[in-house]
C-alpha cells in the first residue's frame, strides 16, 4: 500500500511541475482499490483538493471477507477506522460513489450510508458539509460518471 502512495504522490509532484496544470486544480479518482488510494491520496495529500472515491465506502470487519487483504497493514486497526482516514479529507472535497446493485457481501449500501454519517459530522463540524456528497447510483461496483464529472468540475472551481 504504501508503495502505491509513494506512487500517486509522485503522479501530483509531475502534475504540478506541467505547465497546463493549475496546482490548484488536482483532484484524483478511484474504483474499488481505487477508491481505497483515492482515500489515503487525499487524507495525506493536501494537495488534492477534490477526491472521489467509488466503491469503497466499508469498514475493516467487511473488508475481512470476500475481498483481498492488501489493504491490511500490520497495527492499522489499532490507530485508524477507515472513515477517520477518510475525515482527514476535510474541509476538502469528497463524493462517494455506491452501487445499488452491489451484494450486501461487498460494498453495500447499508454499510455506505452508516460510514457516511460519520464522516459528514467532520465536515459539519468544519463548516463545509457541502463538500461532502454521497451518490448512491443504480449500477454495481462501477464509477459513475453522471455525478463524477460535475463534482470534481465544481469543486475544482473551472
Amino acid at each position: 500500500m504504501g508503495e502505491r502512495l509513494e506512487d500517486l504522490m509522485r503522479c501530483v509532484d509531475l502534475l504540478e511541475t506541467l505547465p497546463e496544470v493549475d496546482p490548484k486544480r488536482i483532484g484524483c479518482a478511484g474504483l474499488s482499490l481505487g477508491g481505497e488510494m483515492a482515500m489515503w491520496l487525499g487524507a495525506l495529500d493536501t494537495r488534492v483538493r477534490a477526491v472521489v472515491s467509488a466503491g469503497f465506502l466499508t469498514v475493516m470487519n467487511q473488508m475481512e471477507k470476500n475481498h483481498c487483504m492488501c489493504w491490511k497493514e500490520d497495527g492499522l486497526r489499532e490507530l485508524a477506522y477507515f472513515p477517520d482516514i477518510y475525515a482527514l479529507v476535510a474541509p476538502r472535497s469528497l463524493l462517494f460513489q455506491i452501487g445499488k446493485q452491489e451484494p450486501l457481501s461487498q460494498f453495500n449500501t447499508v454499510i455506505a450510508k452508516r460510514v457516511f454519517s460519520q464522516i459528514r459530522r467532520t465536515y459539519e463540524a468544519l463548516n463545509a458539509d457541502s463538500n461532502v456528497k454521497l451518490d448512491i447510483h443504480p449500477g454495481g461496483h462501477e464509477i459513475h460518471m453522471a455525478t463524477l464529472l460535475p463534482f470534481l468540475v465544481g469543486h475544482l472551481d473551472w
